[in-house]
C-alpha cells in the first residue's frame, strides 16, 4: 500500500519499483533479474494487454488508482520510467 500523505517521493518510488519487479518476475518468469533499468518492451516482450494487467495487479497491490490518459510506450520504456510515471500520475484509493 502507498502511504502518500507520510511518505516522500522517493519512497513511493520505490515501492513501485519493487512491486513492478515482483510482478513481471512472476508474470514473465525472465532468464535474467528484473531491475530498475530492465527494459520492458525490448528486454522482457512486454505486450499491450500485459502492461494493462501489470497496471491493474499494481493498482491492486497498492491500493491506488493509476491515471493512465497520459502513458504512452514513450513513458514505458524502462522500470524506472513506468516507476516514475505511476509516482507522479496515480492517488490513493
Amino acid at each position: 500500500m502507498l502511504e502518500q500523505g507520510t511518505a516522500t517521493t522517493a519512497q513511493l518510488r520505490e515501492q513501485v519499483v519493487d512491486s513492478i519487479t515482483a510482478l513481471l518476475t512472476r508474470m514473465l518468469r525472465p532468464e535474467a533479474p528484473v531491475t530498475v533499468r530492465t527494459q520492458l518492451m525490448d528486454e522482457l516482450g512486454l505486450s499491450s494487454s500485459l502492461a494493462l494487467e501489470l497496471l491493474l495487479e499494481l493498482e491492486d497491490e497498492l491500493e491506488i488508482q493509476i491515471d493512465v490518459e497520459d502513458l504512452d510506450e514513450d513513458r514505458m520504456t524502462t522500470v524506472g520510467d513506468l516507476a516514475d510515471y505511476i509516482t507522479g500520475n496515480s492517488t490513493p484509493r
